[in-house]
């Protein structure tokens, strides 16, 4: 089940009451074997899109509330989603850089005219804004935005309630040099992936504020800075209706009006079939089943950045041994648990070799070397005879009076979860294991269970991003991290990231990125699984939008064709 996040999206709108859980199901599929690409969209120059016309998404809200997201994505939405029932990101968030359909970046000058290194060691950034950019209300984007909310989010004030420090904590000094669209960001140290902490994306009047911080914007957009900005929010229909910015500076939109229509994953499908939305991401085999019927549809697919694994807690028993957890990832047919999700979007399987890169994406190497590539139980069962466990009279092997006895703990209603776990429980328990399911309440998932470790293994989906070095680490290392459910840490996959980090060449960013990928993998505390694809269905016509692995998009561009 692919994860709904918020990047590239303009709004969401959630309400508790309105969750529907149903999960992925399995089917005969005529799978392609041809290559996804990154980007699916039908592709228009801006003078060949229509001036006019609106845009209907349906924002799919159910999979936030599955909690098949990683503890990151979790600590950042979903308590915000459960508990406030209303979160709205401000038109133009993260448009000031552009990524490419390959993920290569570059500065967006509506918002950043120039960003340069001055300096690497310390990593110096000398940054002018666009002085034309402006905030909602008319009052300009400047530097002593920037610092406000770094401030914020750096951790030194607990009174901020952030999902995370990463990147702000790094931050040593935010200052303005000769005007207020011109400053310089100081690091305390070499910091390569620089990129995405030169521009705020909040006014310095919220990020002053713990209370507008934290709470201010629950019910209502924090300010716009982009080519659109939110009209109206119905919250009895479940609706944000988006309407041209008249302080934008830039381009002219050429889409009069952008809907997001709050859907559940069951009312979905029909919905787009019906011709009620324009454009839907799809979850699963039965909504691509469905989008497909659609006339004046068509479906578009590309490789995904979100990717399932197995956590091994390796302070419970057995599991702190290596050649056991090497044992389990020879025995468990990953291609298999794949299929079972990605096959109904007739797509081929993407095994996922690296836990820093995604498959697509710059960089990408396996690391693995196709060591797992195929599932191999003999050879499995022989690794845990020749590490001293025996096979007992109930099938089970055992060690100095410990039988591999474990459980796999996955939250209520997420069918692809427990569809995930069962297929790892079936090859486990074949060669010896004996592994039972643990069925827990899917909004205790993380808080009791995950987070403090109260698990022995735990199946869920970590996202990639266009910054991978800034986070990959974070999944196993540093022991004490709130992201590594291990119980254990490499101390070189830290050594590793810290080179990688203080390193501006970038091909050599990425090979020191695979070595701390293959550090990651060595030690058989996760085990990576498959990448879930991006699926979209969109209403012929619609131009510049669509399915993508990284390039986001272009506002002023969106709309509907003119030829």
């Amino acid at each position: 089940m692919r994860v709904a996040t918020l990047p590239r999206k303009i709004a969401v709108l959630v309400t508790a009451a309105a969750i529907a859980l149903t999960g992925c199901q399995q089917t005969a599929n005529k799978t392609s074997n041809a290559p996804l690409p990154n980007t699916d969209w039908v592709r228009a120059d801006y003078d060949m899109v229509k001036n006019g016309g609106t845009l209907t998404y349906g924002e799919l809200i159910d999979a936030l509330q599955k909690q098949e997201m990683s503890p990151d994505e979790m600590d950042d939405m979903y308590q915000r989603f459960s508990d406030e029932g209303v979160e709205i990101q401000p038109m133009g968030y993260e448009a000031e850089i552009r990524a490419a359909a390959d993920g290569t970046l570059s500065f967006n000058k509506d918002y950043i005219e120039s960003a340069t290194v001055k300096s690497q060691n310390p990593t110096v950034i000398s940054v002018k804004y666009n002085p034309k950019a402006v905030w909602e209300d008319g009052t300009p984007i400047t530097i002593n935005d920037l610092k406000a909310q770094i401030a914020a989010q750096s951790g030194t004030n607990p009174a901020y309630q952030v999902a995370s420090t990463k990147g702000s904590e790094d931050v040593k000094e935010v200052r303005q040099t000769t005007d207020q669209f011109t400053g310089e960001v100081e690091f305390k140290g070499q910091y390569a992936d620089w990129q995405s902490l030169v521009f705020p994306s909040l006014p310095a009047s919220i990020s002053n504020s713990p209370e507008a911080f934290n709470k201010g914007y629950t019910t209502k957009s924090t300010p716009s800075y982009g080519p659109y900005r939110v009209k109206s929010i119905d919250t009895n229909g479940q609706v944000i209706t988006l309407e041209r910015n008249p302080k934008w500076w830039g381009r002219q939109g050429k889409l009069d009006t952008i809907i997001f229509k709050v859907v559940t994953q069951a009312q979905a499908p029909q919905a787009f079939a019906n011709g009620e939305l324009d454009a839907r991401e799809l979850e699963n085999g039965n909504e691509y089943a469905t989008a497909k019927k659609r006339a004046d549809g068509s479906i578009q697919k590309t490789n995904g950045l979100s990717w399932t694994h197995i956590t091994i807690n390796t302070t419970r028993g057995a599991l702190g041994d290596i050649k056991v957890r090497q044992a389990m990832g020879l025995a468990i047919n990953r291609t298999l648990i794949g299929q079972a999700v990605v096959g109904p979007f007739e797509v081929p399987v993407s095994l996922v070799n690296n836990p820093v890169y995604v498959p697509g994406q710059k960089g990408y190497q396996d690391v693995y070397h196709g060591a797992l590539d195929k599932q191999d139980p003999a050879k499995a069962e022989q690794m845990l005879k020749d590490a001293g466990y025996t096979k007992g009279s109930d099938g089970v092997y055992a060690k100095d009076g410990k039988s591999l006895s474990f459980s796999i703990t996955v939250p209520a209603g997420t069918k692809s979860n427990i569809d995930r776990a069962t297929q790892i429980q079936k090859d486990l328990n074949a060669i010896g294991f004996k592994i039972d399911l643990q069925t827990v309440p899917g909004d205790q998932y993380f808080k009791s269970y995950i987070n403090v470790k109260n698990f022995d293994l735990a199946t869920f989906t970590w996202k990639g991003t266009l910054y991978p070095l800034q986070s990959a680490a974070n999944i196993l290392s540093p022991i004490d991290s709130k992201q590594n459910h291990t119980g254990y840490a490499n101390p070189k996959i830290a050594e590793l990231n810290q080179k990688a980090n203080s390193e501006f060449d970038p091909e050599k960013r990425i090979e020191l990125g695979n070595q701390m990928a293959e550090a990651m993998l060595s030690d058989y505390t996760l085990i990576p699984f498959y990448a879930t694809p991006v699926v979209f269905s969109v209403k012929k016509g619609l131009v510049n939008y669509g399915a993508s692995q990284f390039e986001n998009y272009d506002w002023t561009m969106v709309g509907w064709s003119a030829a």
